[in-house]
């Protein structure tokens, strides 16, 4: 910048006095744009890697080890080709000497001292600190975010990653590859896939975990569409479909675009928390709510262990579910249809987080590092997800009956009596919340957005779990997935260390594929109706705005 300005001073400082005006002019305006450049690259700067465990402020006692007593410095990774490829297994299928093996993995990462960054404790405790806000970088005044945004996917793989290598490591097996729980597949099988694979159930393995909600006993079929382990009495054959049309709903029809599916962008220095990805919150939130204890009795917290930020990892069945979201990011770029490709950023790409390696050394990645899964050297066998065709047969998709089939007629009337949005209008837990909004004008380019701006949560301390349909004004706080209208699920679930509540946080879901779905792709306004299903008493939501925009992603960063 200096540079630039001494050469224009050159230029201009040899003018007439009647020109002094003119120069004084200049610079406050030079002054002012070179400011405004260098405040814009710096507002999308990446994310450096973290000195860890120095830049530790945990009140969770999630920091690592210290003092660190690896090898001196954080190595950049590089890419080992000569690593022999290891292939995840579905979880429920895995032979005796694979169950034999994991097993034994965990005895040996329990047995680790607690000096040890890699023993389970620690991998736990580095899970917490990247989620619970523990990591705040010099000079920052917000701590750094890894949930609610679109580094999500990209970090969770890193992890996954080297939790591999440092089991691979201690059995001295270098082709050891997670298993995966294929929660996500939902026919009638057995065993049965979408249930928690029975090695970790048993309480004499290594691989369970005595806090867990005890629905996932009584009815052991995952349910996408619970909030807060809350055990159900719908039937494996309902949850089954249920399950089905949440998913291609979520990762589908809601998230034909990379800003849609990672989530809003965050960079260095930002207020995190700007909005996740569609299948953060669902169904990858729901799995982790599900499987945790509602119930948790002191010292636990209500909903420990999957259900937390804190202590989450340190269940092994952490590790298989994260291994299925990894899968899904995979499967994902591969449906046909929208532009499923990666956020195309520098900032997003240039982005570094630093774990410790298979020998305890400190090492960093970038996040293009582990874009391609094939380069890290693993893989997933083949496995059925209906889910990707809505459950039915490819080609009937759209075939779903609708929960609130009307006329042409009967939605032009309901669309002229519904009000539009005000920004005081509330939403509560005993009333849905129905309004209207307009559609832009058609355009050839880019998937038509439905964006909510503003969104106000009274009390941040509570979870708040909100499901959003289209032309279905009867919707209630018992309405499900199972209905083609169900636009899609935000949850906001607060942990302990955040940096307060970010006013910007936004929620975005595609409403123009939905709107073909379900037929209804005429209309020059839609109908929205949002219910709040579980909150304490009092939490009455509001938000600014309700819009509805093209998005353009992945050439242009929303």
């Amino acid at each position: 910048m200096s540079r630039v300005m001494s050469e224009v001073s050159g230029h201009l400082g040899r003018g007439s006095p009647q020109n002094s005006v003119m120069n004084c002019f200049f610079w406050v305006l030079l002054v002012v744009s070179m400011t405004s450049l260098v405040f814009v690259a710096e507002a999308t700067l990446p994310i450096p890697a973290p000195n860890i465990p120095e830049q530790c402020n945990s009140i969770q006692n999630c920091c690592m080890p210290s003092p660190y007593t690896g090898t001196a410095g954080i190595r950049l990774f590089e890419f080992e080709p000569n690593q022999p490829w290891r292939t995840r297994r579905p979880a429920h299928l895995l032979s005796q000497f694979e169950l034999d093996r994991l097993e034994r993995a965990y005895d040996l990462l329990r047995a680790l001292p607690d000096s040890d960054p890699r023993s389970l404790l620690n991998q736990k405790n580095l899970h917490c600190l990247y989620c619970n806000n523990a990591l705040y970088y010099p000079g920052q005044k917000y701590p750094l975010e890894i949930h609610n945004g679109w580094y999500f996917l990209p970090w969770h793989r890193m992890f996954l990653y080297w939790h591999e290598r440092i089991i691979a490591k201690v059995l001295n097996d270098s082709t050891f590859a997670l298993p995966f729980w294929a929660w996500d597949n939902q026919q009638d099988t057995n065993p049965p896939s979408n249930v928690i694979p029975p090695q970790y159930t048993n309480p004499n393995s290594s691989l369970y975990d005595p806090i867990r909600n005890n629905c996932s006993l009584v009815n052991p079929y995952v349910d996408f569409d619970t909030r807060g382990g809350i055990c159900t009495n719908k039937t494996a054959d309902y949850m089954r479909v249920q399950n089905d049309r949440l998913m291609y709903t979520q990762l589908v029809v809601g998230s034909p675009t990379p800003a849609l599916f990672y989530g809003q962008p965050y960079y260095f220095g930002d207020f995190g928390g700007k909005g996740p990805g569609t299948f953060e919150d669902s169904p990858h939130g729901a799995v982790h709510a599900w499987v945790g204890d509602p119930y948790a009795q002191p010292p636990y917290e209500v909903l420990d262990d999957m259900g937390n930020f804190q202590r989450s990892a340190y269940d092994p069945v952490f590790y298989a579910h994260h291994s299925n979201v990894d899968r899904i990011w995979n499967l994902w770029l591969n449906i046909p249809g929208g532009v499923r490709t990666h956020p195309m950023s520098k900032a997003f790409n240039q982005s570094q987080f630093t774990f410790y390696d298979e020998n305890a050394n400190l090492v960093k990645m970038n996040v293009s590092h582990v874009l391609d899964s094939d380069l890290l050297r693993y893989k997933f066998e083949d496995f059925p997800a209906p889910w990707i065709t809505n459950g039915v047969k490819a080609g009937k998709e759209n075939t779903v009956a609708l929960c609130n089939p009307i006329s042409a007629s009967a939605v032009n009337s309901l669309i002229s009596k519904t009000p539009k949005h005000g920004s005081k209008d509330q939403i509560n837990v005993t009333i849905p919340y129905t309004f209207k909004v307009g559609r832009p004008a058609k355009s050839r380019k880019g998937t038509e957005v439905l964006e909510f701006s503003g969104i106000s949560i009274p009390n941040a301390t509570a979870n708040v779990d909100l499901k959003v349909y289209l032309f279905y004004p009867q919707a209630l706080s018992n309405s499900t997935a199972w209905c083609p209208e169900y636009v899609g699920a935000w949850d906001f679930i607060p942990h302990i260390g955040q940096a307060d509540y970010n006013p910007k946080r936004l929620w975005r879901v595609a409403v123009g594929p939905k709107l073909k779905q379900i037929g209804k792709d005429y209309v020059k306004s839609i109908v929205v109706t949002v219910v709040q299903t579980t909150a304490p008493p009092g939490q009455n939501i509001t938000f600014d705005k309700a819009r509805i925009f093209y998005d353009l992603s992945p050439r242009v960063t929303l």
